[in-house]
């Protein structure tokens, strides 16, 4: 079979271990698409940092992730190694699944590169698509339908869109919700954490904080703007958590407050949640309308004061229906069928 036999390189961040030993969407969805892929019998090449655990054969550019490795004074020198790397392997491989943004473009400025499918992970900003419009050759999946639409306003050509997809099983189901809230996240302005504790603190409802702060941008703006808030009472901040630990936090709540400051690409936690029977109560950004049936596995709110008569009627969620949905519309062999499908066609 012609999927047995292609050669797939999958190309992951550099910045953390695949998979997020906390908090790491990207390389979530990367692991679970590469050991699923690797399952089903496709000969997969990781590259990835050596920290990193896979079935694939893994390919290390780093000796740990680099924000792992705090005396690393030129991190982008790595990432240009890595693009070496692939270079001097690409006859090795059909086709290059790229995850690392446009750090990776540049392999396209050899013609004898194989195909390469870039999966859109973050929102696209002017820059990225001004120069995503310099590689026409560029394939480019969008991971939701307003992403596409996002990129295609940028004039960027999106060959599909394939949703992230998780495995049920290992978000185990609670139909019995302890009496709290989460927010569960980067600890940053446009995912909208200040906004979450504000509208718990209005509600009256308890608040657990868990999520992870990277970069001195977002450094500053959390021990200006969000640490003065996590002595509220009420507000529980229990940091960074392994995914044990987060699965725990989402299953036990009664809801998880999404309050997206952005045009969000998709939201991987929404369908985690709702997975453990948790319902989402998001602003209407991006994706969110996608990933959410408003009324049946949550709401959908335009502001503060509309999440807080959201929380008020949580309870008429039933939390059956939450992991229903994504049985139905966001597991990982729906993902890993669709990227199955695309990977034959451009190789083909």
């Amino acid at each position: 079979m012609i999927d047995q036999k292609l050669r797939i390189a999958q190309i992951a961040p550099l910045w953390i271990p695949v998979p997020p030993k906390t908090y790491g969407g990207i390389e979530l969805m990367l692991s679970v698409l590469v050991e699923e892929l690797c399952d089903r019998g496709w000969p997969i090449s990781l590259f990835a940092s050596e920290d990193s655990l896979t079935k694939a054969n893994l390919i290390p550019a780093t000796p740990r992730a680099l924000w792992l490795r705090k005396d690393l004074r030129s991190p982008h020198a790595v990432i240009v190694r890595l693009i070496k790397m692939i270079h001097d392997r690409r006859h090795n491989f059909d086709l290059i699944h790229n995850h690392f943004d446009f750090f990776m473009f540049p392999l396209l400025m050899n013609h004898e590169c194989p195909p390469v499918l870039t999966t859109l992970h973050r929102p696209i900003d002017d820059e990225l698509a001004r120069v995503a419009r310099s590689f026409p050759q560029m394939n480019f999946c969008a991971i939701s339908q307003d992403q596409r639409q996002s990129a295609e306003e940028k004039k960027l050509k999106v060959v599909d869109v394939v949703y992230n997809g998780i495995d049920p099983k290992i978000y185990p189901f609670n139909n019995n919700p302890e009496d709290y809230f989460i927010y569960l996240g980067r600890l940053n302005q446009e995912k909208g954490i200040t906004q979450a504790i504000q509208v718990a603190r209005t509600a009256g409802v308890r608040l657990i904080v868990a999520g992870n702060v990277a970069g001195p941008a977002e450094w500053n703006y959390f021990l200006h703007e969000v640490q003065p808030l996590l002595n509220e009472e009420g507000i529980q901040f229990v940091g960074e958590v392994s995914f044990a630990e987060k699965v725990q936090c989402l299953r036990k709540a009664k809801g998880l407050l999404f309050p997206i400051d952005r045009r969000e690409p998709f939201g991987l936690v929404m369908i985690e949640a709702m997975a453990c029977g948790t319902p989402v109560i998001a602003f209407n950004r991006g994706s969110v309308p996608e990933v959410i049936v408003d009324g049946k596995t949550g709401f959908i709110v335009k502001d503060k004061e509309e999440m807080v008569k959201a929380i008020k009627k949580i309870d008429s969620i039933k939390r059956s229906d939450c992991r229903r949905h994504v049985e139905q519309n966001f597991t990982l062999k729906q993902m890993v069928d669709k990227y199955e499908k695309l990977y034959r066609q451009l190789v083909s």
